[in-house]
């Protein structure tokens, strides 16, 4: 007699392990499998949430050791797909492409995606609504000022697909974030902002605000060097693009407690010391905030 009961439902684990594999045994799409939920595609439904406008967002790049575009993040799901000819001459030349759909009220936006420190690292396709009386330069300029703000929040290529949280068990909103978030309001200027500072379980030092993710990531040694130096640490990075500064971190009181990393956009001939000055300033403004180590690692909604 045949068996009409319901198939049995692979466990979590099993079911996430088997599409992994899935997507690594397709031959056009990445040799290394991506994680369930990557740091581009939370970024990519905070961009959705953010914007009523939008119905649909899509990332395309060639992860790390991986020979081919896939879709690495997007609000529609195809998690994996090889890109379309289409998306891969979006980034080798750098023009965008624009498809009004009239019947449905929508329009497409797809552009190239930068880091950053303005390298193009994939594409990034847009779908608008768009109600009677809306222009095409005005989605081209909401489209281009999206993709801007994205691109603040991504330090490279392989940020994009880095596991979100970085560590499992670390909160992204904690109250170094908090304190990260207001810092950019105030300071647009600032590219990348990073706070880390001794926590628990271990007392590592670990990273727990960003403007690039990594939640939970224990410091390196370069990181480690920062907790003592008494000068900022400074250096250009993103091929020259960005000016870095690293300094040791203080709470109210003055006791040593972490680091912090500030990014400003850097040309040739731009004063580096004025900008070490800014990111002294800003240094100082923060640690102001903090009354001690334990409240950043908190959860502040």
């Amino acid at each position: 007699m045949t068996n009409c009961s319901k198939p049995r439902a692979l466990p979590r684990p099993v079911f996430f392990a088997a599409l992994l594999v899935a997507f690594a045994a397709e031959p056009a799409q990445a040799q290394a499998p991506i994680p369930v939920k990557v740091y581009a595609q939370e970024l990519v439904e905070r961009a959705l949430a953010e914007h009523p406008d939008l119905r649909a967002l899509t990332i395309y790049a060639t992860p790390p050791k991986a020979s081919a575009s896939i879709v690495v993040a997007s609000t529609l799901g195809r998690i994996g797909k090889a890109a379309e000819a289409a998306d891969i001459e979006v980034v080798s030349t750098g023009k965008p492409r624009f498809i009004e759909r009239a019947a449905n009220q929508r329009a497409e936006i797809e552009l190239p995606l930068h880091d950053v420190g303005g390298q193009t690292i994939g594409a990034l396709d847009l779908v608008f609504a768009t109600p009677a009386g809306t222009h095409r330069a005005a989605l081209e300029k909401n489209a281009g000022a999206l993709r801007d703000a994205l691109a603040r929040r991504l330090l490279n290529l392989a940020n994009l697909t880095e596991p979100f949280p970085y560590v499992a068990s670390a909160t992204t909103r904690s109250r170094a974030q908090t304190l990260i978030e207001e810092a950019l309001r105030r300071h647009p200027e600032v590219t990348v902002l990073a706070l880390r500072a001794k926590g628990p379980p271990q007392n590592e030092l670990i990273l727990l605000g960003s403007t690039f993710g990594r939640h939970g990531k224990a410091a390196d040694d370069d990181d480690m060097k920062v907790l003592d130096a008494r000068a900022p640490i400074t250096g250009l990075y993103s091929n020259g693009k960005r000016f870095g500064a690293d300094l040791a971190l203080r709470d109210r009181s003055g006791s040593a407690i972490g680091t912090m990393n500030v990014g400003y956009a850097y040309s040739d001939g731009d004063d580096k010391k004025v900008l070490e000055t800014k990111a002294v300033a800003l240094r100082d403004e923060i640690q102001a905030r903090i009354s001690d180590a334990s409240t950043l690692g908190e959860i502040d909604p």
